[in-house]
This record gives C-alpha cells, structure tokens and sequence, in this order.
C-alpha cells in the first residue's frame, strides 16, 4: 500500500520499517543517473538509522521537475526527488543542503553532432557561443543560467528528446554535467553514433543537486541530512562517486586538461548556500591538480561576468 508522506507517515518511516518513500521513476530506459541517487539515498539513510528501519526506495510515476516540485508540496504522489538546486525550489520545498555530486553538475562539457567539431573549435570565448543555439530541460534551473548569460536555448519537457534533436541538427550543442556525457553517449551509442562529448570547452557555474522533500517531512528530510554528514565525514560520499559507474571516470579530475573555460554567474543560487566548504564542493583550481587528486582515496571503479580560464 502506498502511504502519503504526512505527519503519520513519517512516523511510520521511524519507527515501523513498513512504509516506502517514494520517489519518481527513471526518466528513461537509459537514465543511467537514477540508480547513482537512489543508491546514495539508500547508503544516508542506513548511516543515520540509529535502530531505525530502513524504508523501502519505491519508483513511482516519472515526471519532469516542474510537475515534480508541485507533487512534493502536495505529498500525495512522491515524497523526495533529487534536482538542480535555485532559490524557487529551495523556498517551495525543504531542501537538503548537501550536494549530491560536490558540484559537478556545474561542470558543463557540450555533447554535439561529430561533424560540427571544427566549428566548435573557432570558440573560445563566450560571445563566439552566443551564436549558437543549446538544448535544456524544460524546467531545470541551469536553462536559466545559460539564458542569463545571453545564451539561446531551445527546452523540451522529454529528457530523451534532447539528444534526438541536437543528432537531427535542430540545436548545436546539449550542455551535460562532466560526470554525465560520456555515460550517456556509451548507453546510446547505437542509436546516436553521430554524437560525441566535445573536449576542449568546458562551461562553469556553481551549482548542485540536492536531495529536496515537502516542508512537511521535515523528519525525513533530518534523517537523510544526518546520513548524508556522516558520509562526508567518513569520507563515503567520494567513496560514492569514485566508484558509481555515473561518476568513477572523472576521476582524476587532472585527466581534463582542457584548452579553456567558460565562467557563467549563477543569479539563481540561494545565498543560503555555502560555496566556501570545500569538503562538499569541487572548484576549477581542483582540475589543475593534482593537489586535490593527491588526496583521494585509492578506490577503483566498479563497472563573476564571464571570464576565460586557461589550464
């Protein structure tokens, strides 16, 4: 039986181990992000049981993020979704200030058709990119970052159709966080063999996915807060991303020796959040080296006005 997310059914998630929490289902059969989320969720919670029963993860409905904000007001469908974080959401919703990636999806490589490669390669700065046309999420906040910065954008509310249009022509590039392109072009290799993940550019902006719930599940919200500290603590969150096939490859962050970088500002980010922690951030400095690389653990994988960066 599917419980709503009330002040009942919060109980139920502490004391019984009987209910679910709720979240929306893979947004396609390629979605390879959806299970890094849900097995973190899975690890913060068990961090923080202290004898609790852990709750069953249930994927119930797939829905885009508009649609899921209004439904974890509401409490009825899902009860905790992850999302890019802006200052709308956070006052909508109880969010979990703690960023599920350290960042990385403020690290935009561009995926693109194969045989623009020698027109990408004229850009080095911003004003050059303002020529072309990228690809977004219909309600994800980094469209607004892209617009502010005088970037066009076409948006489609269907995660799936934003590759089909940037391998049918209709946009130029589909920015993807670092950890993001390079898996879902191997998932869809055989349906887009024309795209690729273009290397020399990189787009920058601080920006984080955070876990978020209804105001009214402040108890969940708690719990999963507690887990995701001490996973930062232990070292585990970086554990996390090490060795998830979503995220294992970016590391060492040396590896990307990009030609430059594009800063963007990011008007959106709630000035409650804590840019300065650099136990849950990455920043540029860390890609340069080898420092931060240095520093992590020997874990093998499983499976601003905009400015120029130069590495």
């Amino acid at each position: 039986m599917l419980l709503a997310f009330s002040a009942t059914a919060v109980i139920a998630v502490e004391n019984t181990g009987a209910s679910q929490i709720r979240v929306p289902k893979p947004r396609s059969v390629h979605d390879v992000s959806h299970q890094y989320y849900m097995e973190l969720l899975h690890k913060a919670l068990h961090k923080a049981a202290a004898g609790r029963p852990l709750p069953d993860i249930l994927p119930v409905a797939e829905m885009e993020q508009g649609r899921a904000v209004r439904e974890l007001q509401k409490g009825q469908i899902i009860d905790l979704f992850w999302m890019g974080t802006d200052r709308d959401k956070e006052q909508q919703l109880r969010a979990i200030r703690i960023p599920l990636e350290r960042g990385l999806m403020g690290f935009r490589m561009l995926t693109i058709q194969r045989n623009q490669l020698e027109k990408f390669s004229q850009i080095s700065n911003l004003q050059q990119l303002h020529k072309l046309t990228a690809y977004q999420g219909l309600s994800w906040p980094d469209t607004k970052i892209l617009q502010q910065a005088g970037l066009k954008v076409l948006t489609s509310p269907v995660y799936e159709n934003l590759f089909k249009q940037v391998n049918a022509g209709r946009c130029d590039y589909f920015p993807r966080g670092l950890h993001e392109g390079q898996t879902e072009l191997r998932e869809r290799a055989a349906l887009y063999p024309g795209l690729m993940r273009y290397p020399d550019m990189m787009l920058h902006y601080p920006f984080a996915i955070y876990f978020f719930t209804g105001k009214q599940n402040e108890a969940l919200a708690k719990w999963v807060e507690q887990g995701l500290q001490l996973m930062i603590n232990d070292g585990e969150l970086l554990k996390h991303m090490q060795q998830h096939p979503l995220t294992a490859h970016v590391f060492p962050l040396s590896q990307f020796t990009m030609a430059h970088w594009l800063e963007l500002a990011n008007p959106g980010l709630s000035p409650d959040t804590d840019y300065t922690d650099r136990r849950y951030w990455f920043v540029p400095a860390d890609f340069t080296g080898s420092e931060f690389d240095k520093n992590l653990p020997a874990v093998q994988p499983e499976g601003q006005s905009p400015e120029q960066h130069h590495m």
